[in-house]
């Protein structure tokens, strides 16, 4: 059951909703965000990153149709979706606050329910479980979890590092606002900044909850964008937010626990890479080939000092294997 809590201002949550080129989309997110079973006073903070289509006009339609719950902040310049995010973020007032891309969806008791777990455990943080959907239907996301799961102190951070239970993308989390609120996103970074961002955030509050109830409906695209990272080179800054997430590790459980979501990252990349053209697969593998010697991947390391499990020990053979594949791409070419 929702408390009776009320803020000096009354809104309980604020929502961040940074908006650039969604027209297509944007009027369905919306309305699930207006169609809310909240029974509090909530904000929404759209900031149009100066849109060329019909979005900045869908935002000040709801605008005038929601004029207690919708407000509306034009960036000067197109400045990406961190500078919008962080904009939105200066003008939060609520208790908590929350994220939403506008080309997703909320289902109805999306924001009750994470407010609602949030005042019953007393959090600093809530995720809740997300779905993925397109054209051809709908899956849980691969953080799911099954049961309400109660998580304290530096165990907070590991379980982000861990990346199985909880992930850092922006879907389906809510936040205490006097806790983590100041914390800004990293400006020009092209990929992962949410990774960084919310690293440093997991490392700073005390108290997490993963709830086992669906929160937020993620839009998947396909748009080739796999492909394009590698052409225009920003999984450079993929891996540099990977990396740099490092820096909020303290124990050696979050040392090892980062240290597994290297492993796992250029896995991932290394398998991506086999399907892209030779031009390009030529530079990711000089960058494999260099961060693996800077990270110090060696099997033998991670056995013994990084205390790699099954699952790691699987994505290390999957990761040399997919090199292997890349060679042979590049010799065959």
């Amino acid at each position: 059951m929702t408390t009776a809590y009320i803020s000096d201002n009354g809104i309980m949550v604020s929502m961040v909703v940074p908006v650039f080129n969604v027209a297509s989309y944007i009027e369905e997110g919306l309305e699930s965000i207006a169609n809310q079973d909240f029974k509090h006073a909530y904000e929404v903070i759209l900031v149009d990153d100066c849109s060329t289509d019909d979005s900045l006009e869908i935002c000040q339609r709801f605008v005038s149709n929601f004029p207690d719950k919708f407000t509306l902040i034009k960036s000067k310049t197109n400045a990406g979706v961190s500078s919008a995010r962080n904009l939105g973020l200066g003008q939060v007032q609520g208790r908590y606050v929350m994220f939403f891309d506008p080309d997703d969806v909320l289902p109805p008791a999306s924001i009750s329910s994470l407010f609602d777990a949030a005042e019953q455990y007393k959090a600093d943080i809530v995720k809740g479980n997300l779905i993925l959907f397109d054209d051809n239907g709908r899956r849980p996301a691969p953080d799911h979890v099954k049961r309400i799961t109660l998580i304290s102190g530096g165990d907070v951070l590991t379980a982000l590092y861990r990346h199985s239970r909880v992930r850092g993308h922006i879907g389906g989390k809510l936040f205490k606002r006097d806790v983590l609120g100041n914390l800004r996103f990293p400006d020009g970074v092209r990929m992962a900044q949410d990774l960084l961002y919310f690293s440093e955030m997991f490392s700073l509050a005390r108290s997490l909850v993963l709830l086992n109830q669906e929160v937020y409906f993620y839009r998947k695209h396909q748009t080739g964008s796999t492909g394009r990272k590698y052409e225009k080179g920003s999984y450079n800054d993929w891996l540099g937010a990977v990396e740099n997430s490092g820096k909020f590790a303290v124990s050696n459980e979050q040392k090892c626990a980062h240290k597994d979501l290297l492993l796992r990252t250029m896995t991932q990349i290394a398998r991506e890479c086999r399907k892209i053209p030779p031009f390009h697969a030529q530079k990711v593998l000089q960058t494999i080939e260099q961060k693996f010697q800077q990270w110090d991947l060696r099997l033998f390391r991670l056995l013994v000092r990084d205390r790699l499990g099954l699952r790691g020990i699987s994505r290390y053979i999957k990761l040399q294997l997919a090199i292997k594949q890349i060679r042979r791409n590049l010799s065959d070419s």
